[in-house]
């Protein structure tokens, strides 16, 4: 009988352990949260270290040197918008459009196309007149490919289908017959 009341105790000591400790899916749960607790203090330490770097004054710039790389950037940055106007200054001097009596003329400026007349094809579409240039320059270790596209809309009685083309000097004038609206 004595033997029967210890068998009975140790089951029912076997029987006190937590549920959790022999079920997979709360081991797996557990495990889970430790792990996330670990890394998210150490983020916070990390972090903690990092800002605490970043804001201390002995690893602060000098207030005079902070000044000097502003204005360093501010002038770097106007330099980059005068380059920008320069160009679309320049853009606007390639081509231009006349009206002079009973035709247009369109003036191309072929110094920014290699001089060469080849190099800037007119084709019309409808009322649009489309005109693309393109630039090639070679240097010893690049080469720079510049293109142009400029398009002009015109009304019905301009006759597109009857334009011409001439090449005088470094200029190509594409002259274009406006008709009459009879």
């Amino acid at each position: 009988m004595e033997e029967n009341q210890k068998n009975e105790e140790t089951r029912i000591r076997r029987e006190e352990y937590p549920v959790c400790a022999n079920h997979p899916v709360m081991k797996t749960l557990f495990v889970g949260i430790l792990i996330f607790l670990g890394a998210f203090c150490a983020f916070y330490v990390v972090a903690d270290w990092h800002f605490k770097r970043m804001f201390s004054p002995q690893f602060m710039p000098n207030p005079r040197r902070f000044e000097h790389m502003i204005e360093r950037d501010m002038r770097a940055m106007d330099h980059a918008f005068a380059k920008e106007r320069k160009f679309a200054k320049r853009a606007g001097e390639i081509i231009h459009l006349e009206q002079s009596g009973d035709v247009y003329k369109i003036i191309i400026d072929l110094r920014a196309f290699d001089n060469n007349a080849n190099n800037v094809q007119v084709s019309a579409n409808g009322n649009i007149l489309t005109i693309n240039g393109r630039s090639i320059r070679k240097s010893k270790h690049n080469e720079q490919i510049s293109e142009f596209q400029q398009n002009y809309m015109f009304g019905e009685n301009v006759k597109l289908s009857d334009l011409t083309k001439e090449t005088n000097g470094n200029y190509y004038i594409i002259t274009i017959p406006i008709g009459n609206d009879d």
